[in-house]
């Protein structure tokens, strides 16, 4: 969510109904609004700032601590009450509602102050841990990579060292900001600003920093692609081009994948609509100058577990060729739940590289499933596994995993799942019929 200030324009108008506006608010965009202005429509337009207590409510009833001194009949202060609207708008748990007439400058003054005062942040905030919100990413006509971040904590100065999502840490080189409608350099950022990055390792949805300080469903959760199809360069020649074409442009946009067949080696491509396949396919003609030929897409289905099942294959054991053996439980999940993956190995036995390429071949499997389509909503289990010191090696492991995969998918058995998408659709009422 972001923090938002709702500004209803235009109030000069005839026949404006501000109850109707907001019962609309709370309809179609939230019901933790609150009104900051009392306004008389005639024989003039008049706005005065609320301040009768009765009409904090929204305030008062949010802060355990003001309410027990509301009960108290303690004297609350409007600057407090300020603060907290303040706090709690940079929370999205509030949203102010102010209103005017832009092109008469009727309430813009107002407006600009209550901006000023919820989101430019004290010197205090200034100083505090970093963090930030990969956005967007995107390529320059030379082929530069930039990331788009959202500061929301803590300043970024340029040289500094940073965490990337607690795994990793990265060094800021390089760093612009948007100012006054161009693109300029910078040696620091603060609160509230947008950072561009020149930097190869960030990707989408990344977080720099302290992940607790990001807002409230900062993350977009994208869905799944619905439909797949094959795409081949009309020159077998530009086969290399398109390849880093469409790594470019998966690397740019969360709802595009693409892969490699290892039996056919044919290119697949997985996005969301035709549509989507429409501007791909513009892209790849206009800028990277490839044309391409695809076939007609077909759905992307996902398989279930049906019920728990278990496989374990032994080390010399015919026709077992690997110096592993590798003991694998599936438990169905509720749909929705995704996949889960879980090791009852010990570390002490069975070392970390060997554990990864466990995993490794479990994820392999995932994707192939019994006829060919990903495996979702189950947890798999690791519970047993031998190796011989000094043969095996962790691609032995890693061969094998799939293999007892597979074979404890057929005993579970799999359900075909099929993509549906649930939207709201809001109409007027006069044409609901049509909407149906």
């Amino acid at each position: 969510d972001i923090p938002t200030i709702i500004f209803i324009n235009k109030i000069d108008q005839n026949g404006i109904d501000l109850r109707r506006v907001y019962q609309s608010i709370k309809d179609k965009l939230t019901s933790d609004m609150i009104v900051m202005q009392e306004v008389s429509l005639s024989p003039k337009i008049t706005m005065t700032d609320i301040s009768d207590l009765d009409k904090w409510d929204m305030i008062i009833s949010g802060s355990d601590e003001l309410l027990e001194r509301y009960v108290a009949e303690d004297s609350l202060d409007i600057q407090e009450l300020q603060y907290e609207k303040c706090k709690r708008t940079r929370c999205c748990s509030l949203f102010p509602v102010y209103h005017g007439s832009a092109k008469d400058n009727l309430g813009t003054e107002k407006l600009i102050e209550a901006i000023i005062e919820t989101f430019i942040t004290e010197t205090d905030d200034i100083q505090s841990e970093l963090c930030g919100y990969v956005f967007k990413v995107e390529y320059t006509e030379r082929k530069k990579r930039l990331s788009y971040l959202r500061l929301y904590h803590g300043t970024l100065h340029l040289r500094d060292t940073l965490l990337l999502s607690k795994k990793e840490k990265i060094k800021i080189t390089e760093m612009c900001i948007p100012s006054n409608g161009e693109i300029v350099p910078a040696d620091h950022a603060c609160p509230g600003e947008i950072v561009i990055l020149a930097d190869d390792t960030l990707k989408l949805n990344d977080i720099l920093g302290n992940e607790k300080l990001l807002p409230h469903k900062t993350r977009i959760d994208n869905p799944m692609p619905l439909l797949r199809t094959t795409v081949e360069p009309q020159k077998p020649e530009q086969r290399e081009a398109l390849l880093n074409a469409l790594a470019e442009i998966a690397d740019t946009d969360p709802l595009l994948h693409f892969d490699i067949d290892t039996v056919t080696h044919e290119i697949m491509l997985s996005f969301l609509g035709k549509v989507q396949l429409e501007v791909i396919c513009s892209l790849l003609e206009e800028k990277y100058h490839v044309g391409v030929a695809m076939k007609e897409p077909s759905v992307i289905y996902l398989e279930r577990p049906q019920k728990k099942a278990s496989c374990t294959i032994h080390i010399e054991v015919p026709p077992n060729p690997f110096w592993a053996s590798i003991g694998l439980t599936v438990t169905p999940l509720p749909v929705g739940s995704g996949t889960q993956y879980k090791s009852e190995v010990s570390l002490g036995y069975l070392n970390q590289s060997f554990q990864n390429a466990v995993m490794e071949g479990v994820r392999y499997g995932m994707e192939q499933g019994l006829y060919g389509w990903g495996v979702t909503d189950c947890q798999i289990c690791f519970d047993y596994g031998v190796y011989y010191s000094p043969v095996s090696t962790p691609a032995d492991f890693r061969f094998l995993a799939p293999v007892v995969l597979e074979q404890a998918l057929k005993k579970a058995g799999t359900q075909l799942l099929e993509p549906y998408l649930s939207f709201t659709l809001f109409a007027p009422q006069e044409y609901l019929s049509r909407a149906y």
